[in-house]
């Protein structure tokens, strides 16, 4: 990875991809998390002066909301940078990706065929890394999928990822990477590291195919 260089440009519109893939986040989980904890604290003090046993009910209620929020915080602010890599390892950090996807979705069945590869380029391994991630979070947010296959293969000078699920597909309109941002996304990240991207769509399922050159240039 260590040949890949990237132009102002590039670092530009990933660094503003990057706020709003963080802005959407925190959008859709902490903060909808937040109203939710303040409507319960609102609970709470309108049953101190009527029913003290329903007030400790919803106080239970609001601290495990509580609990849910700042894992979240700490999955989000984990997921922010390189980090995963030098501390736990890149095998480690998908066994790890992979677990909370079996948590958090128990009835989706996901395979991961990782290949061991340098990951001295920080930059180019959070990258694939994050790719799989919001590859994985748009099928569970609009596929209906019940399986998804993940793929991260060293193949010559290139890195290959395929990311597939058979779930409902898009529609024609849907398939390009401007549709929508999850994957705007990924070919943003895919551009900037001189990659190329194929979506291949249909109604049992969906595959992305993606390759990156370890050197610029490949």
């Amino acid at each position: 990875f260590r040949g890949i260089r990237m132009n102002k440009k590039d670092i530009l519109v990933l660094q503003e991809t990057e706020r709003k893939r963080i802005a959407e986040e925190l959008h859709d989980t902490t903060v909808q998390d937040m109203v939710y904890l303040s409507q319960q604290l609102e609970l709470v003090m309108l049953y101190m002066e009527q029913d003290l046993t329903l007030a400790r009910l919803e106080a239970v209620t609001a601290r495990k909301q509580i609990k849910h929020i700042i894992g979240g915080m700490r999955d989000t602010i984990y997921n922010l940078r390189p980090m995963i890599f030098d501390d736990i390892g890149w095998m480690a950090a998908w066994e790890r990706l992979k677990k909370k996807f079996a948590e958090d979705h128990p009835d989706l069945e996901i395979v991961f065929d990782i290949d061991m590869i340098d990951t001295s380029d920080g930059l180019t391994a959070i990258s694939i890394y994050r790719i799989v991630c919001e590859g994985c979070q748009n099928i569970i947010k609009h596929s209906k999928a019940s399986h998804i296959q993940i793929g991260v293969k060293e193949i010559g000078n290139s890195i290959k990822i395929i990311i597939y699920d058979d779930g409902i597909g898009m529609q024609e309109e849907e398939s390009g990477p401007s549709s929508h941002f999850g994957l705007q996304f990924i070919a943003e990240r895919v551009k900037a590291l001189s990659g190329k991207i194929k979506i291949c769509s249909d109604s049992s399922g969906t595959k992305i195919s993606i390759k990156i050159p370890r050197k610029a240039g490949d």
